[in-house]
């Protein structure tokens, strides 16, 4: 009997190598409470509101959205450190249970509610910025990367979200060897898992990108032009707000983009 698994179930279990691979890697107290407020903390709040709201979601898909604020948000020190996921993963989750626009989360989950905790920490006096590393999206050099490629191969085509991959990496290439960046250093951007991760995990969430060809390719060079802007600028948690941006971008040009069509 062959086991076949949708793109969903796929995803769900690229990332959770992925988890399992940075908890042992960075094997300690401070990952595994990390791990504790995020998925654990995801999944208890996916029972609650499951159990006393109207309101039925996929199991997998919150299960996604907690692996990714994991693996993208630094784990802490201390027990005060725990705040950073514990608000993220609330506000991820219940923006994917009550917050919707014609079915939609409008940008990704897991993007906006990093920023959105970021953005609620730096007004309360005596904690630090939020940090976010992508530290479980790289990680024994290959080792994350193989994971991440594994994915690309076996799970974006059924999301058919190549055209939106393909434009984002080829701007994205472009706009470096514009900018005069040396060729160890955009040989050390493609051969890292993190740009792959961002790429084909985050940007390409089906509820919240193009699924036609064209509209993903604008969609691609516009997450691209976004990322090296706030590059170039020093923009904080620039990966984050280029996809915020992208899917913004996309929901509001969807309109013209469909008038010029016609």
């Amino acid at each position: 009997m062959k086991l076949k698994l949708d793109p969903t179930r796929k995803l769900v279990l690229a990332l959770s190598a992925l988890v399992l691979g940075a908890t042992i890697y960075n094997f300690s107290g401070a990952v595994l409470l990390h791990l504790t407020a995020t998925i654990g903390f995801a999944l208890a709040l996916y029972w609650f509101y499951t159990k006393f709201s109207s309101k039925r979601k996929n199991i997998w898909n919150t299960l996604i959205t907690a692996e990714i604020i994991f693996l993208v948000l630094h784990y802490g020190t201390s027990g005060l450190d725990l705040i950073y996921p514990l608000i993220a993963t609330f506000i991820a989750i219940t923006w994917k249970f009550f917050v919707e626009y014609r079915g939609s989360t409008v940008v990704n989950p897991a993007a906006g509610s990093i920023l959105l905790m970021a953005a609620i920490v730096a007004l309360i006096p005596g904690l630090d910025k939020a940090f976010v590393s992508w530290w479980g999206a790289s990680f024994m050099g290959y080792f994350s990367l193989v994971i991440v490629a594994l994915w690309m191969i076996f799970g974006v085509d059924k999301w058919k979200k190549w055209p939106a991959v393909i434009s984002f990496l080829i701007a994205h290439a472009a706009v470096l060897i514009f900018r005069g960046q040396s060729f160890d250093f955009i040989s050390y951007v493609f051969t890292d898992s993190t740009i792959f991760f961002f790429a084909t995990i985050m940007l390409v969430e089906p509820m919240t990108s193009p699924s036609k060809k064209r509209d993903q390719i604008y969609f691609g060079l516009v997450a691209a032009l976004f990322y090296n802007v706030f590059t170039q600028y020093g923009i904080p948690y620039y990966g984050l707000f280029a996809i915020v941006a992208a899917n913004l971008a996309n929901i509001l040009l969807k309109p013209k983009l469909k008038k010029k069509k016609n």
